[in-house]
């Protein structure tokens, strides 16, 4: 998508997941995503300004802002399928975020809702 750019990584020694680095430019967001496959999706924050969305399976939604002067520790979350997500960048400044697969990343993963 437009704004987004996703480097993906492999872990030498350890087959069980993947690891991907986002980049969202400042104002742009991730699509929309459903989570069809997989045992657990870890979505975490490494810097810059701005929001994650999770809808739960069970509908239940959470909205986390991240990036403020008030964060205390690092911040992650784990999904299951069913779950929805989305990353969204503060007006100013890029954002960038880790998401962790297990398994592995495959397409058909994730569907694009948005």
């Amino acid at each position: 998508k437009d704004g987004v750019v996703c480097d993906v990584y492999k872990f030498t020694e350890d087959d069980s997941k993947d690891l991907a680095i986002v980049r969202v430019e400042a104002g742009s967001a991730t699509p929309l995503q459903k989570i069809l496959l997989g045992d657990r999706t870890i979505e975490g924050y490494v810097s810059g300004k701005g929001v994650l969305t999770i809808t739960r399976a069970n509908g239940e939604k959470e909205v986390y802002q991240v990036g403020n002067d008030d964060m205390q520790e690092p911040f992650s979350k784990v999904l299951m399928i069913g779950d929805t997500m989305q990353w969204q960048a503060d007006k100013i400044g890029e954002l960038v975020f880790y998401e962790v697969c297990f398994p592995p990343y495959k397409d058909g993963r994730f569907e694009d809702i948005a």
